[in-house]
């Protein structure tokens, strides 16, 4: 089902509706299992990202969680808290969190209480892109944590060094 501007102002309005229009515009794969939960196969600039968006109709919330590839070996737990703390005080909406029954990193965030007459597909897109920009900035942190030795401070300062100039 398609949503339409008339659907907006009803109370029966699902943003997945409209979500799923921008996820077909962009070519991404999905999978609707049911009329609230939407799984979207997002190509990232270091990785695939595993899209979750979930609309909760009682609250009037969609909750929508970005899923790197990254499985975080035991070991690494307390590395990798003390790195999403320190990520997560830069972050101006949403967080990053570790999954611990699976150890997959993920950047979560929601919406709350619609005022249907403003959703649009490029605001529906902004909050996609803005999310994925948000990932795809921080892969490389969890990378020279992981995998490089680096402690919480020297993987965030090696992953966000500006280059200035030209070579």
């Amino acid at each position: 089902m398609r949503a339409s501007v008339s659907d907006l102002v009803d109370s029966n309005f699902n943003p997945l509706d409209l979500i799923e229009d921008v996820v077909v515009s962009n070519d991404w794969s999905y999978n609707r299992t049911d009329n609230d939960t939407l799984y979207v196969e997002v190509g990232g600039e270091w990785c695939d990202y595993q899209l979750t968006l979930a609309w909760n109709p009682d609250f009037n919330l969609l909750q929508y969680t970005w899923t790197y590839n990254i499985k975080v070996p035991e070991k690494k737990y307390n590395l990798i808290y003390s790195l999403l703390n320190k990520i997560n005080l830069n972050l101006s909406a949403g967080h990053f969190e570790l999954w611990t029954d699976d150890g997959w990193i993920m950047y979560r965030n929601s919406l709350i209480s619609f005022d249907y007459s403003s959703i649009t597909p490029e605001k529906i897109d902004y909050i996609l892109s803005s999310s994925l920009e948000e990932c795809d900035k921080y892969y490389p942190t969890f990378q020279f944590l992981l995998w490089g030795d680096k402690t919480p401070k020297q993987a965030i300062e090696a992953s966000l060094l500006e280059t200035q100039g030209e070579a």
